[in-house]
């Protein structure tokens, strides 16, 4: 036997191999195989075919590439190393893949129903749905397309539109994986908790260990108040993956919130062990020593949460008040800057930073915080109440007055915001007293 026929003869067994299932060792004769002959461009597009199976997609794209070395225009390599691409996040070059394969048969439906997924995770949506329509040309009801531009819509806000694109996958193809879940997101946002919680239970039935969907319903779970049940969702998924930290969390505060302190500083020490990282985790131990009157604890949690940079913005907001909490005035600025540096109309951010720095002693810095508060939100009474309270620190009454009043007409029943009114007024006399003119004594 000649190198050239132990090579077909490998190529042979691989391919009896991956039907079998044995990716493994159907990837040991392909390599060896392309060993000895490289220059056959469906040997390294079945190598990349089985490195898919395998997970080992960096692995797929570079052998479609060598595939597209010895045959560039050949469609099916194109459109797998499309795929590949759009999985490791490399859209743009997945976009150039598509795009071939349009300038060599403008009629293969798949290089435009690829092209959805690689535009909507670019934040591209009109040329996703431009996509879309283009694949309809050559093929009215794709699954794949409706379930695509579904989640394109919903990106957008667009829930009755991204809602009816899934219930049409559904009616297409009622196995579709992930139907059931994406309907369930869909009701959720419109409101429809129980449909909601139908659907998740659907798709439960088909793929009972998707750790996503039972996450996602026990989130669901929460928010219709039914927290037993939400907690065993958690649970069930910790019995499928122990170290599942967004399990643990949850966990953590369903304990909080029941007065379970101690419970609550277990899970969520769990989720900091896996992961130092994790959004919140650390900021939810700072809270709890905060309760328990553990100082030092308190404050060692709260920065290292400030040390992470990936947060979201009611995140950072309660990052910064619990920093305020604790008396870290310069950290809980930071906080509150970078919700401002991602969202500059943020009117809460506005208001807590011109506390800390009302707190600071800048005084004039945070009267222009607060009522820049009061330009993104006019009727936010909180800043209104600090505004008066900073012109009483600078004895200006007749400014303290004025956002007295504005705070009094929306809440008239306010305890605080009367006994600022008292103490106005006794300032306001206090200080007119004091500057009223000598009275001249005759003899």
């Amino acid at each position: 036997m000649t190198e050239w026929d132990e090579a077909e003869h490998r190529v042979e067994k691989a391919h009896e191999l991956y039907e079998r299932g044995h990716w493994q060792e159907a990837l040991d004769e392909l390599e060896a195989a392309i060993a000895i002959n490289p220059y056959n461009g469906s040997w390294h597009y079945n190598l990349g075919l089985t490195y898919d199976a395998l997970d080992r997609f960096s692995d797929a794209i570079q052998a479609y590439r060598s595939a597209l070395q010895i045959d560039p225009d050949d469609v099916e390599v194109l459109l797998a190393l499309g795929r590949d691409l759009n999985r490791a996040g490399e859209f743009d070059q997945a976009i150039v893949q598509f795009e071939h394969v349009e300038a060599v048969d403008a009629s293969i439906e798949a290089c435009y129903c690829h092209r959805i997924v690689a535009y909507a995770e670019k934040g591209d949506h009109e040329r996703a749905e431009e996509m879309f329509y283009l694949a309809r040309q050559y093929r009215e009801k794709c699954p794949l397309c409706l379930y695509h531009v579904g989640n394109s819509l919903f990106s957008r806000g667009m829930f009755d539109r991204a809602l009816w694109c899934w219930q049409q996958v559904q009616e297409i193809d009622p196995e579709y994986p992930q139907v059931h879940a994406r309907i369930g997101d869909a009701c959720w946002a419109k409101g429809q908790l129980a449909e909601a919680r139908g659907h998740f239970i659907e798709e439960l039935r088909s793929s009972p260990g998707d750790l996503d969907v039972l996450l996602d319903l026990g989130e669901l779970l929460v928010e219709m108040g039914d927290l037993s049940a939400a907690a065993e969702k958690f649970r069930h998924v910790l019995e499928l993956q122990p170290d599942e930290c967004t399990a643990h969390f949850h966990l953590g505060e369903l304990a909080h919130d029941a007065g379970d302190l101690n419970g609550a500083l277990e899970q969520f020490r769990r989720v900091v062990k896996k992961d130092r990282a994790y959004p919140a985790a650390h900021l939810k131990l700072a809270e709890i020593y905060h309760q328990q009157g553990a100082r030092s604890e308190a404050l060692y949690h709260a920065n290292c949460e400030l040390a992470q940079q990936d947060h979201d913005e009611e995140t950072l907001l309660d990052l910064g008040c619990m920093l305020m909490d604790l008396g870290q005035l310069g950290s809980a600025e930071v906080a509150f800057n970078r919700v401002l540096g991602a969202n500059p109309r943020s009117a809460a951010a506005r208001h807590n930073l011109a506390v800390v720095l009302l707190m600071a002693g800048r005084t004039d810095e945070g009267i222009a915080q607060a009522r820049h508060a009061l330009r993104i939100q006019p009727k936010y009474m909180v800043a209104m109440h600090n505004l008066a309270t900073a012109y009483l620190t600078k004895k200006d009454f007749a400014r303290a007055r004025f956002w007295l009043r504005e705070a009094l007409d929306i809440a008239p029943d306010d305890s605080e915001l009367k006994q600022l009114r008292t103490k106005v007024r006794v300032a306001t006399w206090l200080h007119t007293a004091r500057n009223l003119p000598g009275k001249l004594l005759g003899r």
